[in-house]
């Protein structure tokens, strides 16, 4: 298959969801590229190249890209995910979870692409560092590693493969449906709370970091402090992670609490998914 477009379709506050999507869209070697970060922008819409899908085969992919945040898709990347349109176009799904269980969101990721009329044709779920590791309790710390990106860009070789073997647009349409686990109705996954990282400011330097990272615009820097409208807050701690000075941290006993039961039961290393 010669000349195919990949389009990067993500949200990744903290990275590691684009690291993934980055690995298999090596092993995917497409003619071209391109990247929608939905993370910080709510007005991303997607366009598919004209004629993405031609009988002479498929020239266009969307790889999409979600973290698990309790089971399910965040609720504002799936929000800024009905911006885009799928036109037909053969879509590679993506789950990163923190080592727990990505649970019903590649099923909801599945729903929704082929809502917005994406043609799902394969699926995965990788491990990324949990947003409440900490260095005293640590989760999936420093995943996904190496070994998961090589992972990662073989999975991207295996959908080569799987899309060199359709030559025509109406093979794309009657392939069976995706199958990935998951259950409907889907889980609860995370509800707005009152709960949200806090900012010392003694240590803190007003750079507005955190507040760049933040992908709900939860966090506003003044003149001699850093605010946080917490209601807003998705949890994902990437401000903690892009903090300079260790000025930003978690502090509510809830979060606390449910890390260190992370650490202790998740510690086992578990290994990446695939579904083709």
């Amino acid at each position: 298959m010669h000349n195919l477009h990949t389009e990067l379709i993500l949200f990744s506050p903290t990275g590691t969801t684009r690291t993934v999507l980055e690995a298999i869209a090596e092993g995917l070697e497409p003619e071209s590229i391109s990247r929608l970060d939905l993370t910080r922008s709510a007005h991303a819409p997607s366009h598919a190249p004209e004629h993405a899908q031609s009988g002479s085969g498929i020239k266009t992919l969307a790889l999409i890209g979600m973290p698990v945040h309790a089971g399910r898709v965040p609720t504002l990347a799936v929000e800024r995910m009905r911006a885009i349109k799928g036109m037909g176009r053969p879509a590679v799904l993506v789950a990163v979870y923190g080592n727990r269980a990505f649970d019903d969101a590649l099923l909801e990721l599945r729903d929704l692409t082929r809502e917005l009329g994406f043609v799902p044709v394969a699926g995965a779920a990788f491990i990324g560092q949990h947003s409440f590791s900490t260095p005293e309790f640590p989760v999936a710390e420093g995943r996904p590693d190496v070994t998961d990106r090589d992972r990662a860009t073989a999975f991207g070789r295996l959908v080569r493969d799987k899309l060199d073997g359709i030559s025509h647009e109406a093979e794309l349409r009657n392939l069976p449906e995706l199958q990935v686990p998951g259950n409907f109705p889907y889980r609860e996954g995370v509800q707005a709370a009152p709960i949200s990282p806090e900012t010392v400011s003694e240590s803190c330097v007003l750079c507005g970091e955190c507040a760049q990272a933040c992908p709900s615009a939860a966090i506003s820097l003044h003149a001699d402090s850093v605010t946080t409208e917490n209601m807003l807050c998705l949890r994902c701690c990437a401000c903690i992670r892009a903090c300079p000075t260790g000025s930003r941290v978690m502090l509510h006993p809830r979060i606390l609490e449910l890390g260190r039961t992370l650490h202790a039961q998740y510690a086992q290393r578990r290994e990446p998914e695939f579904f083709l």
